[in-house]
């Protein structure tokens, strides 16, 4: 019954209500936007960084090109996460596809037996299989132990990365990584974007024509473009520029990208029109559901085989994202049944959690009732929980995170996720402790759902020509956020459900004499109350198969 009584108090902000100014004006004005131009048609000459800024580049790239006359056996290791297999795709691609170099390989943690990062027991496997040169992506920066295990057993380590350092960092051959690196003033670069980097480096020292690098530029930059957004790093400066360039090239310069990724692209009938949201949407649940459910290296198949060998990876990535997404359901629903909804932060723990799953609904539990979550996957056999979090601005779970380590086997996080692993017999006290920290920390005027509107719409706004422009702020994601619009006094005209499985609600809207569509996803249980005159809080989207503009992401405020 408490559950039933919860409800979510929606609070909103609209950020410019100078009603007198142009619609365009109004958003460029909220966004702070300094050089135009730049921000605009930003040009990668102007918006590039030398990768030799990066610390310990020249290092990295000189044992790399030692390694590689020496004909040593070379391992990307990497991340399970999509980041993690993008970026070590691209390497292994360069290596391997560019420079002929076959004596290189991929490898992988079990995020099931091993969790999270380079263990000593993977360097011992990798050292006895061969190996002489390691290279992790999107890991290594805490592994400050393993680094010296590895220099003990004479296996040579570089190390790139883009999270959070630890007081201390490793002791390896060299450690590429923007958080670290003073000379480099961006620090948002996903995993997959330090990778890059690296190629970039290496081109530069290479003695192929101009025309060969910036083919091999091209060939990844759509890759890196997409897994950048997946990543949830800020769409800004050099970000944005990939992200950017990378969408046009997925659009309207199909020759020039990956043929895997291209078929990719065909198998979800991405033929044209991709953005941010498709990739979002589309694209990366796709890829993460696999390494979730499957294995991190069937993920890499998907871009690593092309044409008729692809087709089994394509057909079986669908299926098991439909298994991930009834899983997810499930999952959540026991979840639900678990937390108590009246206090500042929702914990739940099972046995019955799939662990790759659990930071999935983590994310959806915060996302529906906008509160700190904290989601465990008990394993009694290695008598240890793995946890994940989600959060908001005004909670530092990192700083929570740093006052509990004592009780924690491994810890991490990324903005707004973080992870951690404790002993079984830990758990009831750390779960008291971060409740009665969230308690006594988390005011009550946070709690709730803040939604900061760019501005009001008015029905003089709602023209092809002002709509259109909005396309001249994308690509958009974390740090460029896609406008978000006050609409009031619409009245109802029809509504229903929508889309093969009906959760999600069309609704016909009039203001004035225009008429237009409204999409509420996931909330099709509104379909017999919504009537009458309403205000809403939307993003304007183009429906390119009718043409119509319509408003998608619905919140009701009155």
């Amino acid at each position: 019954m408490g559950k039933r009584l919860y409800c979510i108090v929606m609070k909103y902000n609209i950020l410019q209500t100078n009603y007198d100014k142009p619609f365009i004006e109004r958003l460029l004005e909220i966004r702070q936007i300094q050089d135009w131009s730049q921000f605009f048609q930003p040009d990668f000459s102007n918006s590039r960084r030398d990768p030799f800024d990066l610390n310990d580049m020249e290092s990295a790239v000189d044992t790399l090109i030692k390694a590689m006359k020496k004909r040593k056996k070379l391992v990307i290791f990497g991340d399970y996460d999509v980041d993690g297999i993008t970026a070590s795709y691209c390497l292994y691609q360069f290596f391997y596809k560019f420079l002929n170099y076959e004596n290189v390989e991929i490898k992988y943690p079990s995020r099931q037996k091993d969790g999270y990062g380079l263990k000593t027991w993977h360097l011992d496997e990798m050292k006895e299989a061969g190996a002489e040169l390691v290279i992790t992506v999107d890991n290594g920066i805490t592994s400050i132990e393993e680094a010296k295990y590895a220099k003990k057993i004479w296996l040579d380590l570089i190390i790139t990365d883009h999270h959070h350092p630890l007081d201390e960092i490793p002791e390896a051959i060299a450690v590429v990584n923007p958080q670290i690196s003073p000379n480099y003033s961006f620090k948002g670069l996903a995993g997959v974007g330090v990778a890059f980097k690296v190629i970039m480096a290496m081109l530069t020292r290479s003695k192929m024509t101009k025309e060969k690098k910036n083919q091999i530029f091209n060939y990844f930059l759509p890759v890196v473009a997409i897994w950048t957004v997946a990543d949830i790093v800020p769409l800004i400066d050099e970000n944005r520029w990939i992200v950017k360039r990378g969408l046009e090239m997925m659009n309207y310069e199909k020759d020039k990208i990956p043929v895997s990724l291209k078929g990719f692209l065909e198998s979800l009938s991405l033929r044209e029109n991709i953005d941010t949201y498709h990739i979002g949407f589309q694209i990366w649940p796709r890829i993460n559901a696999w390494w979730r459910i499957a294995s991190p290296e069937d993920s890499l198949q998907v871009l690593l085989t092309e044409w008729d060998a692809q087709k089994p990876y394509l057909e079986a990535i669908n299926t098991i994202n439909g298994e991930r997404q009834e899983m997810q359901a499930e999952m959540l629903g026991i979840a639900e049944e678990m937390v108590d909804l009246q206090r500042k932060i929702l914990i739940a723990a099972s046995d019955e959690f799939h662990e790759w799953v659990i930071g999935l609904v983590a994310g959806r539990l915060s996302e529906k009732y906008h509160k700190p979550s904290m989601i465990f996957k008990k394993d009694t056999e290695k008598g240890t929980a793995s946890a994940s979090l989600r959060w908001s601005d005004y909670l530092n779970v990192i700083e929570m995170i740093m006052e509990h380590r004592d009780l924690l086997e491994r810890f991490g996080w990324h903005k707004g996720a973080g992870w951690l692993t404790v002993r079984l017999e830990k758990l009831d006290e750390l779960c008291e402790n971060i409740t009665n920290r969230c308690e006594k920390n988390i005011r009550d005027e946070d709690m709730g759902k803040m939604l900061l509107v760019d501005t009001q719409i008015f029905l003089s706004d709602w023209n092809d020509e002002n709509l259109k422009k909005l396309d001249i702020f994308a690509p958009f994601g974390e740090g460029n956020q896609e406008p978000l619009f006050l609409f009031e006094g619409l009245k109802i005209v029809s509504s229903k459900k929508i889309w093969k499985n009906e959760k999600h609600l069309k609704v016909q809207v009039m203001r004035g004499e225009t008429c237009f569509n409204v999409v509420m996803r996931g909330k099709w249980e509104m379909a017999d109350e919504i009537a009458g005159e309403i205000s809403l809080i939307g993003k304007v989207r183009r429906d390119w198969f009718n043409g119509w503009w319509c408003v998608e992401g619905v919140e009701i405020v009155g």
